[in-house]
């Protein structure tokens, strides 16, 4: 009779924990999935100033500050050629769809200034804004991660997301008038 208790009490308490699990959090109680997920804020700072910050949940990337819906991540080098050969090719594209997308070159490349992507960014003619900061390598990393892409990524990688979803990406150089088809029915759609 001793033995039919215990296990009864184990199976009980195993039970309370599963169902009522260990957390206080008022989030957790209420059955809110977002909570649940790990967030990591990723600072992106812009070669001229400005600073980007980048939230990941899950496999989502949601960016403060930028009210255009569509957001592209670049992911890029200077030393790539395919990297530099697309570049006029986004900063057309930044100007042809405005207000509309927001296209963002993320360098893997460490132990640049600033100076040094303004120069870049001036021989090449990018129209668009460039990061570089010491959360580049990790969120470059995160986001191959989340498409599936792997550690291992090639370059030149453009990501797209709209309102922190993502949508699609290209890897290698991707004709400017794919791009803008895509890009500009993906802004339109509602």
């Amino acid at each position: 009779m001793k033995m039919m208790v215990k296990q009864f009490t184990i199976t009980a308490l195993v039970a309370l924990l599963m169902l009522g699990g260990c957390s206080d959090s008022k989030d957790a109680q209420s059955g809110d999935a977002d909570a649940l997920i790990a967030k990591t804020v990723y600072t992106l700072n812009d070669i001229n100033g400005s600073a980007y910050e980048v939230t990941k949940s899950g496999a989502d990337f949601r960016i403060s500050g930028v009210p255009e819906p569509v957001v592209v991540y670049d992911i890029f080098a200077t030393w790539c050629p395919p990297c530099r050969a697309e570049a006029p090719h986004l900063s057309s594209l930044q100007k042809k769809l405005a207000g509309k997308i927001k296209i963002i070159g993320v360098t893997i490349e460490e132990g640049n200034d600033n100076a040094y992507y303004r120069r870049f960014a001036e021989d090449i003619g990018i129209e668009y804004s460039l990061v570089n900061s010491p959360d580049n390598q990790k969120f470059s990393r995160a986001v191959a991660g989340a498409i599936g892409v792997g550690q291992d990524f090639p370059i030149p990688l453009m990501v797209v997301y709209k309102n922190g979803r993502f949508v699609k990406y290209y890897s290698g150089l991707v004709p400017e008038e794919m791009l803008e088809s895509d890009l500009k029915a993906l802004a339109e759609a509602q």
